[in-house]
């Protein structure tokens, strides 16, 4: 069954309307160009003047008192940017937390500068999941479905230490992956090569995935190609439930990851990265909240308490908006600031 599901996805995957086929690749494994433009994913607006400047500072006292409503300051870190006017962060947004399967995107960067080296292509042959198929294809399964045997495979390839020294060049002090291991796994080796022996969590902070979104979207990771085909296949990203896209009509290229709950993880973990092309201009948002448990459906407040950051963040960003709850966002807009808020 689950190589059938595979099988499935790979050919939604080709068929997708972002797919990046092998023919945009020469024989060499040089790439030809592709022609994505990053500012036609939002949706076009008429009257610019309608956007404004986006009130950051109600943003900031908002999302401060939505996650001490929730009693959720604890363990809780958020971060945002508009790539121009603002960039607001929470007071412990330099915490190192748990990613569970939000390190993805940072693997996925690194396969691609790997590439760019001339190190492989796109069409060279790996033991993936459920069997031999190419780099492209296991990416598709890591970052379309979360697969963690994908991702074994593709870091194996790139190396643990190239993921690190990708934090290190970037400036994301506060992040280390350190271990992906999975030993049922296609291709397991014994002793695992992505692991640094540490017994470390891997982590990452939202001060740090801002960073780097800001970066990837200026150009300064990879170059128009690779920045093109890391945007399509994040939009292909689905989630267990969105948080930051859940009441989001434009396009969201995230990746989520999560240890619930519900599944016995204590302290649980609901993460979200996500890069969104508004009709006002592009942002980018980080919610990562790791946090002891005694209810649980601990996750269902975890994920509302960031489907409702992101639907405010929209409204910020797009005032005469609607989300998709149909709520038009000038109400959204007009609501009191909850409290108490985190400091």
């Amino acid at each position: 069954m689950k190589i059938l599901f595979v099988t499935l996805l790979l050919f939604i995957y080709c068929n997708f309307c972002f797919c990046i086929s092998q023919n945009h690749f020469n024989k060499n494994g040089d790439e030809k160009s592709i022609h994505f433009d990053v500012k036609s994913l939002g949706s076009s607006n008429d009257n610019p003047a309608l956007c404004g400047t986006p009130n950051s500072q109600q943003l900031e006292q908002y999302i401060n008192g939505l996650v001490g409503s929730y009693g959720y300051c604890n363990g809780t870190e958020w971060a945002v940017t508009d790539f121009k006017t603002f960039n607001i962060q929470s007071s412990n947004s330099q915490n190192p937390q748990q990613t569970a399967s939000t390190i993805k995107l940072w693997v996925l960067l690194s396969v691609f500068k790997d590439i760019e080296a001339g190190l492989y292509t796109l069409d060279k042959q790996i033991e993936c999941s459920t069997g031999l198929i190419t780099v492209e294809q296991c990416i598709a399964l890591m970052i379309g479905v979360s697969d963690n045997c994908a991702t074994y495979s593709l870091t194996a390839l790139t190396k643990l230490s190239s993921v690190n020294a990708l934090f290190k060049t970037l400036g994301m002090d506060d992040s280390q992956f350190h271990e992906w291991c999975f030993t049922t796994c296609l291709g397991y080796s014994s002793p695992c090569p992505n692991n640094d022996g540490t017994g470390d969590n891997n982590v990452l902070s939202s001060h740090d995935v801002i960073h780097g979104l800001t970066l990837l979207h200026e150009g300064q990771i990879l170059n128009e190609t690779f920045t093109a085909l890391t945007y399509k296949f994040l939009l292909t990203a689905h989630g267990w439930q969105p948080m930051l896209g859940y009441y989001v009509p434009a396009p969201v290229a995230h990746k989520q990851g999560w240890l619930p709950a519900n599944e016995g993880f204590n302290p649980f973990t609901e993460n979200d990265e996500a890069t969104v092309f508004s009709e006002c201009g592009d942002y980018a948002a980080s919610v990562m909240i790791t946090r002891d448990w005694s209810n649980p459906q601990e996750d269902t407040i975890a994920l509302q308490l960031g489907a409702t950051i992101g639907k405010y963040i929209y409204c910020t960003m797009v005032p005469f908006g609607y989300t998709n709850d149909g709520a038009p966002c000038s109400i959204t807009l007009s609501q009191q600031i909850p409290s108490p808020a985190c400091q």
